[in-house]
């Protein structure tokens, strides 16, 4: 038997439209993630909806820097909408990947740990979610070198971002690279190009 929660709710009329969107996005974030993932998504609520005091400086510099005022509220919705943006971005990253043992029998090992000893390596590109690692097939090349599309590892080697970042960055449009994205420069041979690129990301 499935069980379930109902909780009512008051709000203001002008909330009421707002907050139907929200408690929508919400609702379907329940019925599509895993247990451990909405877990790891109520305490990042929380922390937006009880955020650290912070300091009059620092809240004064950033009101700056943003040149524009917003109410508690509007920061809570932003801080929202951001944080949901961001597990569907996650998502769709994710939407095309395979296991490690169907990596194992794609490339033809012995062992499902030689996927994980090769992600270590950084010469294949995969990261956990929901307890198991997912590798995106856009890698994968049977006329490339082990396997994988040309040049992928040495840029794999230099990007020093998490692997989630590293998904990201390798399938978006990169104006340093005519519009393409890096993966499609990698298949075009543009291979020293996008080394360089990548050796710049995360550095600040």
């Amino acid at each position: 038997m499935t069980k379930t929660i109902e909780r009512q709710e008051k709000l203001p009329r002008t909330k009421v439209k707002p907050g139907e969107v929200i408690l929508e996005a919400v609702y379907d974030l329940i019925q599509q993630e895993s247990p451990k993932t909405l877990e790891s998504m109520g305490k990042q609520l929380q922390r937006i909806t009880h955020p650290p005091a912070t300091p009059e400086e620092e809240e004064q510099l950033a009101l700056e820097l943003q040149e524009r005022e917003y109410s508690p509220s509007q920061k809570l919705q932003l801080n929202f909408l951001s944080l949901l943006h961001s597990y569907q971005h996650r998502r769709q990253l994710l939407a095309e990947t395979i296991t490690s043992e169907e990596v194992a029998r794609l490339l033809g090992c012995k062992s499902r740990q030689t996927p994980l000893d090769r992600v270590k390596n950084n010469t294949l590109v995969a990261v956990l979610d929901n307890g198991k690692w997912r590798y995106p097939l856009w890698q994968f090349d049977p006329e490339g070198a082990d396997g994988v599309v040309k040049g992928l590892p040495e840029v794999l080697k230099v990007l020093q971002v998490s692997n989630l970042a590293k998904v990201s960055w390798l399938t978006r449009p990169n104006p340093i690279l005519d519009g393409l994205t890096p993966l499609d420069a990698l298949k075009r041979g543009i291979v020293d190009r996008v080394v360089a690129e990548a050796r710049g990301v995360g550095i600040y």
